[in-house]
């Protein structure tokens, strides 16, 4: 009895609190920018624990968004969701919250349960494929921008977050496609022109690149990526006169990653006083970038300074000298294709300096064999017989530590080797 008459009396609490508020006045107030003033009013609701009117919480979560507590708007739109959890627009505005705190994964998840209840809603489905975009979902946040052009969404925005997706991806033709429809929308876009400027540029189309990389730095003159991608086409197209402007007008910007090209482009033009303390400045940045050292150690040689050129060219060739590791693995990966397409000197020759770069790999003495053996005449066989007595030998060590796949070649080398005594048998 007293449970019930508990129940009873916070029930008419509620309901006398409810009574209270004016929503209409409320979100009035809440429009005119009185949000910190409406969420201090409605602030007891919090406390209470049974008080569940959807209607009045969504106005405190809103109230707490106009003043970007985004943590405690969110409370408030989950405690909603958990007496109404269809409350499309406690549902939207929750994943609203977690996409603001970062919380990628969980707006997602409300936004895809949303977009299935209300499946015609352009703004969930544009917000959904928003979300998957920016936790690097490209194939779905694709789809969603391909549904929502479906649906006649072809604006601006969606056509270029289709474009951005597929240039994440990789797919430069999709993207071309799309930058270039979006450009079309508008025209006065720079990063439309930027990026087709750069599909252009990483295709060798270095006339279409300049084009769009022209057509934006029209536009405006202070965008520093374009100025910056203008002038690496130029400087690809052998125009250093203009590519350095460009350079001189980021370096001016505080652009540091514009002394290389600058310093280059100096060079070219012969300006080598220009030029040398320009590629000294970018070797502070990358003192290993070995084409900045050419370009200093060129600009010394034509300036008088051949000493100090003499110097940095010889320093390059020490950068530029092969990694015996890598060169090994090289000649190794040579050996194994030119035996699959049976070209046995080749192959046996890139083994032979795999083994001599590496001599620790044993495995190098049976695939020698195997190409050796395959030349058939006498010599070749005893020396394939040779080398595989070799790995044998070289496997004793190890005992019976052997891998998997030295156990195998182990016993294929003893069959081998039984198979060329036979041959060299009958040649006798």
């Amino acid at each position: 009895m007293k449970k019930h008459l508990l129940v009873l009396i916070l029930t008419i609490s509620a309901g006398q609190l409810f009574a209270q508020y004016d929503v209409n006045q409320l979100y009035t107030r809440l429009q005119k920018g009185e949000g910190r003033e409406v969420a201090e009013q409605l602030a007891p609701v919090i406390k209470d624990s049974l008080f569940n009117d959807s209607e009045i919480l969504m106005l405190l979560g809103d109230a707490y968004k106009s003043q970007f507590e985004h943590k405690k708007a969110l409370e408030i739109y989950r405690r909603v969701l958990k007496t109404a959890p269809e409350n499309k627009r406690a549902m939207e505005s929750a994943s609203d919250m977690y996409s603001v705190l970062g919380e990628s994964g969980s707006a997602r998840r409300l936004l895809e349960n949303l977009s299935a209840i209300d499946s015609a809603n352009i703004r969930i489905m544009m917000k959904l494929a928003q979300t998957c975009q920016s936790m690097q979902e490209n194939r779905a946040a694709i789809n969603l921008y391909r549904r929502l052009m479906k649906k006649g969404e072809s604006g601006y925005n969606t056509v270029k977050s289709l474009a951005d997706c597929y240039w994440v991806m990789g797919i430069r033709d999709s993207a071309e496609v799309f930058y270039k429809v979006a450009d079309f929308i508008n025209g006065k876009s720079l990063v439309t022109k930027l990026n087709l400027s750069q599909i252009a540029y990483i295709n060798k189309d270095m006339s279409s690149a300049k084009i769009y990389a022209l057509r934006g730095s029209d536009l405006d003159t202070t965008y520093l990526p374009l100025r910056k991608q203008l002038g690496m086409v130029q400087f690809r197209l052998d125009e250093y006169k203009n590519a350095a402007k460009h350079f001189d007008y980021l370096l001016s910007k505080g652009d540091s990653t514009a002394l290389k090209f600058a310093g280059s482009s100096n060079f070219f033009l012969g300006e080598f006083n220009k030029s040398i303390p320009l590629l000294r400045a970018a070797l502070k940045r990358d003192s290993a970038d070995t084409e900045t050292l050419f370009y200093l150690g060129s600009s010394l040689s034509h300036n008088g300074e051949s000493e100090e050129a003499v110097e940095i060219f010889n320093q390059i060739l020490k950068m530029l000298q092969p990694d015996s590791v890598l060169l090994y693995k090289l000649h190794n990966q040579l050996g194994i294709a030119y035996s699959e397409m049976n070209k046995l000197q080749e192959s046996y020759d890139n083994f032979s300096v795999a083994y001599r770069l590496n001599p620790s790999d044993n495995k190098l003495l049976f695939q020698m064999a195997m190409v050796r053996g395959g030349f058939k005449d006498k010599g070749s066989l005893n020396e394939a017989k040779s080398l595989l007595e070799q790995y044998l030998k070289a496997l004793l060590p190890k005992g019976t530590l052997l891998s998997a796949e030295e156990v195998v070649l182990r016993e294929r080398a003893k069959m081998y080797i039984e198979r060329i005594k036979e041959d060299l048998f009958m040649i006798e």
